[in-house]
């Protein structure tokens, strides 16, 4: 390598390392907990608790302080159900009319989308009991700020009544900024260099 393509290549290095630093905190607000995934749910009428911010999972809403989320399975309506917990007027997953929507990668959740913190039924969880991988739109309250925050949980069903499940990743803003689905940090992206 010629000093002249080595300067070049340092100065691009310095530049980009200048611009992280300088918007560091403009990406800070996109919190991913990537320890606690993929995060099994069993088919069980427990199914398995959850806490955004903290990320904590259990078998019982006790064992997890301050859960979001619980999906679970359903012996009345045969499939996957999602219970937004006791507050389920702040906690609540983005839908279309009734249905909990299956949301592309991309699309923006945020103060203009519409949610609901209803118990499932069959008719609105069937987009997610068709055996997907999508985007659970969520709206929460964050226990670290009191902040109405808006995220998103990738999740994998199965045809039939939604088992086996899993969520695959999770991430909010808690600035309570709109988020669309499938951002991340650009500390957890990866990138090639040609």
């Amino acid at each position: 390598m010629t000093f002249r393509k080595y300067r070049s290549v340092l100065s691009a290095v310095l530049a980009a390392s200048a611009l992280s630093i300088a918007s560091h905190g403009a990406m800070a607000a996109v919190i991913c907990n990537t320890t606690a995934v993929p995060i099994t749910i069993p088919q069980t009428a427990d199914g398995v608790y959850f806490n955004y911010v903290t990320g904590a999972t259990g078998i019982s809403g006790a064992a997890v302080p301050g859960f979001d989320i619980n999906p679970w399975f359903s012996s009345a309506t045969a499939g996957l159900n999602f219970y937004m917990g006791a507050d389920a007027d702040a906690n609540n997953g983005a839908v279309f009319g009734t249905t909990y929507q299956v949301l592309a990668a991309g699309t923006v959740i945020g103060a203009a989308s519409t949610f609901s913190g209803a118990t499932a039924t069959a008719a609105n969880m069937a987009d997610w009991r068709a055996g997907v991988t999508g985007f659970l739109g969520v709206r929460f309250t964050n226990e670290s700020t009191s902040a109405v925050n808006y995220g998103w949980l990738n999740i994998t069903t199965t045809a039939g009544n939604g088992f086996p499940a899993r969520i695959n990743s999770f991430c909010f803003d808690n600035t309570g900024a709109d988020i669309p689905a499938g951002t991340t940090p650009v500390s957890l992206q990866n990138f090639s260099v040609d």
